[in-house]
C-alpha cells in the first residue's frame, strides 16, 4: 500500500510541475516577447553613451515588431512544436539599423500547450531555411564592415538543435 501512494504521489507531482509550465502557444509567446523587449532595453541603456552636444538624447526602446511561426514535429515526439522568429525594432525610429530577430523553440505539449524549450537572439533579420531530422537551420542577416545603413550584407547560416531539452547551437 506505501508503495501505491509514493508511485501515485510521484505522478502527480511530475503532472502538476509539467502543467505549471504548459501554457499556450500566444501566452508563451506573449511572455517571451516581454523578456526579449526588456533584455534589448537593459542592453540599450547598458551602452548608451551620452553626448555633450545633444544632451536631451536617451537609450533607445525597443519594441515587438511581428513574428513568423512554424509549426513543426523538431524532437520527433509525435507532437508539433512551435518555432517562432521574433522580431524587434526601436520605438520610435525603426529601421534597418534599430532591427533585432530572437529564435524561439516551444515544446509542443499537446492540446495547445506549450514550454519553451530555448532561445536565441540572431542578426538584425532572420529566416528559418528548413527544419530537417530535428535541425533548425537559420538564415541571419547583419552587417559587414563596409555596409551602408540601408543594406546589410552579412548573410549567415546557423543551425540548431534540441539537446537534452535545451536549444543549442548544431556543429
Amino acid at each position: 500500500m506505501n508503495y501505491l501512494i509514493k508511485i501515485t504521489a510521484a505522478c502527480l507531482l511530475t503532472i502538476l510541475s509539467v502543467t505549471s509550465y504548459a501554457e499556450s502557444l500566444n501566452t508563451a509567446i506573449k511572455k517571451e516577447v516581454a523578456s526579449g523587449v526588456n533584455l534589448l532595453n537593459l542592453e540599450s541603456k547598458k551602452y548608451f553613451v551620452r553626448d555633450p552636444y545633444y544632451p536631451e538624447d536617451e537609450a533607445m526602446t525597443y519594441a515587438f515588431n511581428t513574428q513568423k511561426i512554424v509549426m513543426k514535429d523538431v524532437n520527433s515526439d509525435g507532437i508539433q512544436d512551435a518555432v517562432a522568429l521574433l522580431y524587434y525594432c526601436e520605438d520610435t525610429n525603426c529601421h534597418t539599423t534599430t532591427k533585432s530577430a530572437e529564435l524561439v523553440v516551444f515544446k509542443g505539449l499537446g492540446k495547445n500547450q506549450f514550454t519553451k524549450i530555448g532561445s536565441a537572439f540572431l542578426g538584425i533579420s532572420a529566416e528559418i531555411k528548413n527544419i530537417k531530422n530535428g535541425v533548425i537551420s537559420v538564415t541571419s542577416y547583419g552587417y559587414g564592415d563596409n555596409d551602408p545603413s540601408c543594406c546589410p550584407t552579412d548573410k549567415i547560416t546557423l543551425s540548431y538543435k534540441i539537446k537534452n531539452g535545451k536549444l543549442v547551437k548544431a556543429s
